[in-house]
């Protein structure tokens, strides 16, 4: 009879501990089981049957896993896959390296007349914005060249001729997200274009590119519609030769706000020359020859200015919280060139990231990228295998601070922006997305109630959903995380299913830096 009692007894407790009754401080472990619950309760819904799903918690303050759900189901990632290329650079190359792009000059300079050839050598920094090209720009202008009688000339042979990775899936071609890489680029290798109204019906809509540097060839098929119409305008960029055609056709109606789109463009090491060329002429220097050259620059040109790019901490900032496959890519070459030799390329690139991969036990069983970027289905990485890159960060103080500072914040900024807001992990989740069709993942940091540092990867796989419709339980994870606290009773514990506001909508991560 006294061990009937015993029994009832100890599910009246049970049952007063999971109700929030009393407020009873229990051990360590009975908190992580109900995170456990908490997060069994949010990826075994009904809705996610046909979705694969890979996720891990680790906590790194005590160097312990919390949770584990297919943690070793290799899956693609998507953008999430820039943590490693991120990692790999801040480690190999240091937090302070720099790109430099040089301005050379083919013949002599007498009487401010460069009698010859200016040309443009690039390095592959891929921060090379209008700003920052018009900075070169007054430096010539301090070297007293006000006029050059040859022509512009480009060399982007510090990188490989393949600038497109054919490892990227079949997408739009002139959208900024597929921007092609060099080792000579100008503003991610994009353009930006304006759409306005003209002032009366009838009249072609107002179309601006910018900047307006010659590269981009406009064709205005537009007109402008009678307020209230539909909005029918079309823009699709062609390559023409030697230099890009944009061809905008349709209507948009009178009275309507300025419309915006990116494009990227075809020939970056030209699209940089116009660039260089456009500069000058607006300082008043003349250029009398009208070609932009592709060539190797010869050894006996003379260097005239030298532009240093930011540090590579801030350009894995720009990579990270905008999602931008250009700099990844990039990232990737610039590893091959200055590991491997020039000219940069994608394979040996690839390659350094694996021997990364595998000094920190990354790369395991399932584990395979082919590209840096994430554009691809064909990487597959783990949720465990990422925790440990995570993990390896954080035991590295010369990485850590960069890494983690690169990362979007929930409800702040970067592709995380409009996601987790009003929840406790505004402000204290910090996560890499990623999010091409039917692939959506967040991968990051969260510091939770408890103080605890944790680390933790979120895998969805499922192709008849798209990468919006995953997001929501990523969200309620992120918001379980920040909830966590050992030192918090049981019945102060916030409730299983947190409020999802400003959902983003597919579109939100496009991978555009914005334009100096």
């Amino acid at each position: 009879m006294g061990t009937h009692f015993v029994k009832k007894l100890l599910t009246l407790v049970s049952w007063i501990v999971a109700s929030g009754t009393f407020a009873v401080t229990a051990p360590a472990d009975i908190y992580r089981d109900a995170l456990s619950k908490r997060l069994d309760f949010i990826f075994r819904d009904s809705s996610l049957k046909k979705t694969q799903v890979g996720v891990e918690v680790y906590s790194l303050s005590r160097q312990e896993s919390l949770y584990s759900l297919n943690a070793s189901r290799p899956l693609a990632p998507a953008s999430a896959i820039k943590l490693l290329t991120a990692y790999v650079a801040l480690r190999r190359l240091g937090q302070d390296f720099t790109f430099k792009t040089e301005a050379l000059a083919t013949g002599s300079i007498s009487g401010g007349v460069l009698r010859g050839d200016l040309c443009l050598r690039g390095g592959g920094d891929p921060s090379l914005v209008t700003e920052r090209l018009q900075m070169l720009v007054a430096e010539l202008m301090r070297s007293d060249v006000r006029e050059v009688t040859g022509n512009i000339c480009v060399d982007d042979s510090a990188f490989d001729e393949i600038r497109i990775d054919p490892k990227r899936i079949p997408t739009d071609t002139d959208r900024p997200y597929n921007a092609p890489v060099g080792a000579l680029s100008f503003n991610y290798n994009t353009t930006t274009v304006y759409f306005r109204p003209a002032e009366s019906a009838g009249g072609k809509a107002r179309v601006f590119v910018e900047p307006d540097t010659g590269f981009v060839e406009l064709v205005n098929q537009t007109k402008t519609g009678a307020r209230g119409s539909k909005y029918t305008l079309t823009a699709s960029r062609v390559q023409a030769d030697g230099h890009d055609k944009l061809v905008v056709r349709g209507s948009m109606p009178l009275g309507m706000a300025e419309q915006r789109s990116y494009f990227n463009i075809t020939d970056p090491a030209r699209y940089a020359g116009f660039a260089l060329r456009s500069f000058l002429e607006a300082r008043g220097v003349k250029v009398r020859g009208r070609e932009i050259r592709n060539t190797n620059v010869p050894p006996s040109a003379r260097l005239l200015a030298t532009l240093e790019s930011f540090p590579l901490r801030e350009i894995v900032v720009l990579m990270n919280k905008f999602s931008n496959n250009f700099i990844a890519d990039t990232l990737v070459k610039t590893l091959s060139r200055e590991l491997r030799g020039a000219p940069g390329n994608m394979k040996s690139g690839l390659e350094v990231l694996r021997e990364e991969a595998n000094q920190i036990g990354m790369n395991t069983a399932g584990f395979n990228v082919v590209s840096g970027s994430g554009l691809t289905r064909e990487n597959k990485v783990s949720p465990a295998q990422f925790t440990k890159l995570l993990n390896a960060s954080y035991l590295e103080f010369d990485v850590l601070p960069e890494l983690l500072s690169s990362l979007p914040i929930a409800g702040k900024d970067g592709t995380l922006k409009r996601r987790m807001k009003g929840s406790a992990a505004y402000g204290r989740l910090r996560g890499k997305t990623g999010s091409i069709d039917g692939v959506s993942a967040l991968v990051g940091l969260v510091q939770s109630r408890g103080g605890e540092l944790l680390a933790f990867s979120v895998l969805m796989n499922d192709q008849s959903k798209s990468p919006g419709a995953m997001r929501p339980w990523q969200n309620y994870f992120g918001q379980a995380l920040a909830d966590f606290n050992r030192k918090t009773p049981l019945s102060e514990t916030p409730p299983a299913t947190p409020a999802v506001l400003n959902e983003p909508t597919d579109g939100e991560e496009q991978n555009v830096v914005p334009q100096g």
